[in-house]
């Protein structure tokens, strides 16, 4: 491709800006292409711009190639980020999904607890566990209460 066709290619993609400058003791000029993106993409790296320093002879043979190989990493780039994004958005999906299902499964009701009670052992006569406490069991012992008249209350029998 010649020159003009590089940068169109170059510049379908991006806003170019062209800097030169000479300096007359060195025989040298600097090139710069400054692209600026045509879709707001936040990537860095594609609005980096190429910045050359040659003699213009070196520039006829090499700025053709050089601006190739530019426009070539910067599409790459691009294509790089646009998949990045969509790899982001579909994490985001799927992440807004799982945050989802979490808050459904937190709203549902719990079932209440299940309330397990000790066997109650039914005895007729208290007097009975009593006895057991003298024979080494874990009967309650004796209690009684007086009341204010003087009468006498057993708790147990």
């Amino acid at each position: 491709m010649t020159m003009f066709e590089e940068l169109f290619a170059l510049a379908t993609s991006a806003t170019l800006t062209m800097v030169l400058s000479a300096d007359e003791k060195t025989g040298r000029m600097t090139i710069n292409v400054i692209p600026k993106p045509k879709k707001d993409v936040d990537e860095a790296a594609l609005t980096k711009a190429l910045s050359l320093t040659a003699t213009p002879a070196e520039f006829d043979a090499g700025f053709v190639d050089v601006l190739k190989g530019y426009r070539e990493v910067r599409q790459s780039l691009a294509e790089q980020a646009e998949a990045t994004q969509e790899v982001l958005q579909a994490a985001k999906v799927a992440s807004a999904k799982k945050a989802g299902e979490a808050m459904t499964k937190a709203v549902k009701p719990a079932p209440a607890p299940a309330t397990t009670k000790a066997p109650v052992k039914e005895q007729s006569d208290t007097t009975a566990d009593l006895g057991d406490a003298e024979e080494g069991g874990n009967a309650l012992p004796q209690a009684s209460v007086t009341a204010a008249s003087g009468d006498h209350y057993d708790l147990f029998g």
